[in-house]
């Protein structure tokens, strides 16, 4: 069985002071999100965005279930741009 993904909360999204933006149609990026002992890099979907962070959609890997969270920002990286190995 895989470890549970660490994805951001909801203190550290401030979304009193940062507040989301939905983006109208969601961008492919890839995303990094860790799990206690490795990151992994995925090929997401953004969904919405603040300042600091960005929510992914993404197909969790190995099982193929869809899963959203929160990452930061740095994490995420337009689809166009070479994978990072």
């Amino acid at each position: 069985m895989r470890e549970e993904l660490i994805m951001l909360t909801a203190v550290e999204l401030d979304v009193e002071n940062c507040r989301p933006t939905d983006i109208p149609e969601p961008r492919r990026v890839y995303a990094w999100f860790l799990y206690f002992s490795e990151a992994i890099c995925v090929q997401a979907h953004a969904i919405t965005y603040t300042r600091t962070a960005v929510k992914i959609r993404f197909l969790k890997p190995l099982i193929k279930i869809q899963r959203e969270g929160w990452v930061w920002l740095s994490a995420v990286k337009p689809a166009s741009v070479e994978k990072a190995e």
